[in-house]
């Protein structure tokens, strides 16, 4: 679209000026507009803010992106979001996604997987609104609808989900992030969410902007047609979610279905799974040794990181028949299971391993998630 005019509001917090002034200096050839807090020193509320910050989208803007004062932009970031806008100008972007997200998590590293540029989010976890972008008339409406909200409610998040839901927005992440999280304290009292930063940041990825154009079929990852769930490694154990929105249970809820024990739901044999990691095992041993601190390698911690990337890989490669993911895969998504690893495991398996022993596990999940997709193969040949 030649005709793109983009408006940009940095939300801040006054304690974070500086941060908010360095942030649109370097974003500055889009003119971005700095929206401050409007009562700093009240109960944290991101929604009194988000409401100002929507607010500020001007009559002549096409769209608008409403950026949060503790991000840190990628590389060439104005080139990036504008040739990202074209491919999908009808849309709502996220320009980041949480590393641990309950679901937005899984769905990115499933379209890094394939290789597309875009994952679709999910319509009931909260849209992740550090760096969110809207066609302006759905910046207006949602404006008016931040209005209706009492600034106690707090997660501006939550309120995005529900607008974009009931009025039909479709919307999508970038992958890789275009944006990551910052290091700063919380100013929302979010500090026990624990470590929030992006999947697979762009930075690291090495991309360039004719990136956003590509990928399989229409370069988005939709969610697989059959039973919908999400994988999530969690203390060192490899657990599925299963979707259930009309059951009324919490998106963020702690609860996950152990995999061994539900995987066949999915289509997956667990002992094919245990098989294949004994064979890799095997295997590895042979040629090298698997380094890790203290000599102590977290066996059980390993054949969880392999189970992630083998169901990970048989839903990949059952979702999208005769389509294959990249060979060998993409630098967003080693970088994704670099994230799974580094909020997934428990703290005394991260403190046993040295980056070596990482390194080793990192390699296990992306050699599970080519046996399960090899798997997908297989049971197509005898159907």
């Amino acid at each position: 679209m030649a005709d793109l005019k983009l408006s940009v509001a940095v939300m801040y917090h006054p304690s974070r000026e500086t941060a908010a002034k360095a942030l649109a200096a370097q974003c500055a050839e889009l003119s971005p507009r700095l929206v401050a807090d409007p009562d700093p020193t009240g109960p944290p509320s991101p929604l009194r803010t988000a409401k100002r910050a929507w607010a500020a989208c001007p009559a002549e803007a096409t769209h608008h992106l409403v950026l949060q004062d503790d991000v840190v932009l990628a590389k060439d970031f104005v080139a990036h979001l504008k040739a990202a806008i074209r491919q999908r100008p009808g849309h709502g972007i996220a320009l980041y996604v949480n590393r641990n997200s309950p679901r937005n998590s899984y769905l990115f590293r499933r379209a890094a997987a394939l290789g597309v540029p875009w994952a679709a989010l999910s319509h009931h976890e909260y849209t992740p609104t550090l760096g969110f972008l809207l066609p302006a008339d759905h910046a207006r409406a949602l404006a008016a609808r931040l209005a209706e909200v009492p600034d106690e409610y707090r997660d501006d998040d939550e309120v995005v989900t529900v607008f974009c839901r009931e009025r039909g927005v479709r919307v999508v992440s970038v992958v890789p992030s275009l944006i990551d999280h910052g290091d700063l304290p919380s100013v929302a009292g979010n500090d026990d969410h624990g470590v929030r930063h992006a999947v697979a940041f762009a930075d690291h990825a090495g991309i360039d902007p004719s990136s956003w154009a590509g990928g399989a079929a229409d370069g988005v990852a939709w969610p697989w047609p059959g039973l919908p769930y999400t994988l999530e490694l969690h203390d060192s154990r490899c657990l599925i979610r299963f979707a259930r929105p009309v059951s009324g249970e919490p998106v963020d809820n702690l609860f996950g279905w152990y995999w061994h024990d539900w995987c066949d739901l999915l289509g997956v044999v667990a002992d094919e799974v245990i098989d294949g990691w004994t064979a890799y095992m095997e295997d590895i041993s042979l040629f090298k040794p698997v380094s890790v601190a203290g000599l102590v390698f977290p066996y059980a911690a390993a054949l969880e990181v392999w189970a992630a990337g083998y169901i990970l890989g048989f839903d990949v490669c059952s979702s999208r028949p005769g389509s294959r993911p990249p060979d060998p895969v993409s630098p967003t998504f080693r970088a994704g299971v670099a994230s799974w690893l580094a909020g997934g495991l428990s703290r005394e398996d991260e403190e046993r391993l040295d980056s070596y022993g990482r390194a080793e596990l990192a390699d296990m999940c992306v050699a599970g998630f080519g046996a399960g997709c090899a798997a997908t193969v297989l049971v197509a040949s005898l159907e």
